[in-house]
C-alpha cells in the first residue's frame, strides 16, 4: 500500500533534506553496551566459519586421503560351470588367508562377472583403488593386453576410481613347491593316477589352488605397493 503524505507537512526552510555540511558525530554508546556487541559480533563470526554438519560427517567417515583398496582375482572364464565355480572357492581360500574382505571374482570372457561387473561390485563397496590381480600363470597376450584393457574400460565408468594390474602368478618359488608336492605324491603312490583327459584341466586348477592363494597375494601386495597404474 503506497503512503500519502499529509498536506501539512510540506517541508520548510527548517526541515529542508539537504545535509548539513559538518554534521555532528553520533554519539558514542555507553561503555555498558560495548561488551555486548563485541561478544554478538564474535557469535556471528562463529558461526560463519562452522562447517555444514553433512560435510564434516562426510570427511570423518572417509578421512584425508584415505585409500579403500579392493582386489579382482580375473581368470580367463569358461562355458562350463564347474571351472568357473573354482575361481569363487579359490577368491574364499585367498580372503581367509589374507584377511581381506573386499575381493571379487571376474572372468576375462565366456562368463559372469566379468571385470567390468566385479570393478563397479568395488566401486559400489567404497574402493578407492583395484587391485586386478590376473589367476594365470605365464605373462601371455590375455595378461599384457586384454586383462589391462578391460580394467582400464572398468576404471573408465567410475570417476577417481584407480585400476592396478598386478603381475600373473610366474615362476615362484610356491609354485615350484606345490608341484615338487605332487611329484613326490605320484612318486609315492602304489598305482598311477590316469585322470580322463576331459577332467585334467580341473584335476590342475584343484591342485593348484593352495599355492596359487599365496602367490596371487603376494603379486597383489606388490602391486599395491609399486603404484603400476593402468
Amino acid at each position: 500500500m503506497a503512503l500519502r503524505a499529509p498536506s501539512s507537512a510540506a517541508a520548510t526552510p527548517c526541515q529542508s533534506h539537504a545535509r548539513p555540511r559538518h554534521a555532528a558525530a553520533a554519539p558514542a554508546p555507553p561503555a555498558a553496551h560495548r561488551p555486548q556487541r563485541r561478544q554478538r559480533r564474535q557469535h556471528r563470526a562463529a558461526a560463519a566459519s562452522t562447517p555444514a554438519v553433512g560435510s564434516a560427517v562426510q570427511h570423518d567417515q572417509r578421512g584425508s586421503g584415505e585409500q579403500v583398496l579392493a582386489v579382482v582375482v580375473v581368470d580367463h572364464g569358461s562355458r562350463k560351470a564347474e571351472s568357473n565355480d573354482a575361481l569363487l572357492e579359490f577368491v574364499v581360500l585367498y580372503k581367509q588367508l589374507t584377511g581381506r574382505s573386499l575381493v571379487e571374482a571376474a572372468h576375462m570372457e565366456l562368463a559372469e562377472p566379468t571385470v567390468a561387473q566385479a570393478v563397479a561390485r568395488c566401486a559400489a563397496a567404497g574402493a578407492t583403488r583395484v587391485i586386478v590381480a590376473p589367476y594365470f600363470l605365464s605373462r601371455g597376450r590375455h595378461v599384457q593386453q586384454d586383462i589391462p584393457a578391460l580394467a582400464a574400460a572398468a576404471a573408465a565408468e567410475h570417476p577417481g576410481l584407480e585400476c592396478v594390474v598386478a603381475e600373473p602368478i610366474g615362476i615362484d618359488s610356491l609354485m615350484a613347491q606345490l608341484i615338487e608336492n605332487r611329484v613326490a605324491a605320484a612318486e609315492g603312490s602304489a598305482t598311477p593316477a590316469r585322470a580322463p583327459a576331459a577332467a585334467a584341466p580341473a584335476a590342475a586348477a584343484a591342485a593348484a589352488v593352495a599355492a596359487a592363494a599365496a602367490a596371487v597375494a603376494a603379486t597383489a601386495a606388490a602391486a599395491a605397493g609399486s603404484g603400476a597404474l593402468m
